[in-house]
């Protein structure tokens, strides 16, 4: 496996880490202020990875995670 490959994989198991404890806020009911410190510390190191890739490879990686949108993912779950 490249570096590049493992960057990639390191950007999706980010992004999917993210997705995770942003579903789990949701799904607490917002009532823990440490689950949204959580989510904004996994967004930050996901974008920062994205940004490192950027910078090394000049491009812009297109994670495979599928974009989340909470506002859905409330309507079909709550």
């Amino acid at each position: 496996m490249t570096p590049q490959e493992m960057l990639e994989q390191m950007i999706d198991k980010a992004w999917t880490d993210y997705v995770d404890i942003h579903k789990a806020e949701i799904d607490s009911g917002y009532d823990d202020a440490m689950d949204g410190f959580d989510r904004k510390e996994a967004e930050g190191f996901a974008c920062g990875l994205e940004a490192a890739y950027s910078v090394v490879y000049n491009k812009v990686y297109e994670s495979k995670i599928p974009e989340f949108d909470p506002y859905e993912y409330e309507d079909n779950n709550g």
